[in-house]
């Protein structure tokens, strides 16, 4: 479905055989934060992975940095408001509001953080609004929590142009959720064998927390794992995923 005008703004929807009402994974798929490589297909493989399993699927696009109305603001701006009609369709489609989940990997790892966290962004940001959406945990797959430390990264990772749109110097403490305060329970995950986002980079995000506001996430490493074997269902990496989900959902 649509949430607006753009190929991106769009959200795909699994929904389990079951009647429900069906707990909920919202995924946000990863990509660099650029149109260079692929949007929410990324993650389509995972809808039936989950429904299987009796859980309802809410995987968002957004417009990525270098789209027309994407980077900052509007980037943030398109998840919040995929999140908002989450809220919107849940009776339609038998979906528990009280059982959600932020899944996010890559570069979707650090919106997914950062859409835990917004509630703390100061009033006068244009991305400060009413959460309509509470979830117990926000899982990061080989995401960035902080980009103070990983910005010298992204123009070798995603090519020159996008962190200037996607985080503006003087916006940084708005869009980097290690300069926010999550929601919730937070969980870190990464692949020991991860050579774009290694496991330090949640260590210097968990530190940088702890530091903020006292909050410690629960960091966990893979071992034998890549960067996309969090999100290949063939992997036993993803299996450690998706019980990590179920058990955020107490869906079993």
């Amino acid at each position: 479905m649509a949430y607006g005008e753009a190929p991106s703004q769009g959200i795909d929807v699994f929904l389990p055989a079951s009647p429900g009402p069906h707990p909920i994974a919202v995924l946000i798929h990863g990509g660099c934060w650029s149109n260079t490589t692929a949007g929410r297909e990324q993650m389509r493989h995972l809808g039936p992975e989950l429904t299987r399993r009796g859980i309802a699927v809410w995987s968002i696009g957004y417009r990525r940095a270098n789209e027309a109305g994407g980077g900052y603001p509007g980037t943030y701006q398109d998840v919040s408001a995929a999140l908002d009609r989450l809220v919107e369709d849940a009776e339609a489609h038998h979906l528990d509001l009280s059982r959600v989940v932020l899944v996010g990997h890559s570069a979707g790892g650090h919106l997914a953080l950062w859409a835990a966290s917004r509630v703390s962004l100061p009033g006068e940001s244009p991305l400060r609004a009413a959460s309509r959406l509470e979830s117990r945990t926000v899982i990061s797959l080989g995401g960035v929590g902080d980009l103070a430390t990983f910005a010298r990264f992204v123009p070798l990772l995603c090519g020159p142009g996008v962190l200037e749109r996607l985080a503006p110097s003087d916006k940084l403490t708005e869009v980097s959720p290690a300069a926010l305060a999550p929601a919730g329970s937070v969980v870190m995950v990464s692949g020991v064998l991860d050579r774009l986002v290694p496991p330090w980079v949640a260590y210097d995000y968990a530190r940088a927390l702890r530091a903020k506001s006292g909050i410690a996430p629960r960091l966990i490493n893979l071992p034998d794992a890549g960067h996309f074997d969090l999100v290949t269902p063939s992997t036993p990496a993803w299996k450690e995923v998706r019980d990590l989900i179920e058990t955020a959902l107490k869906a079993r």
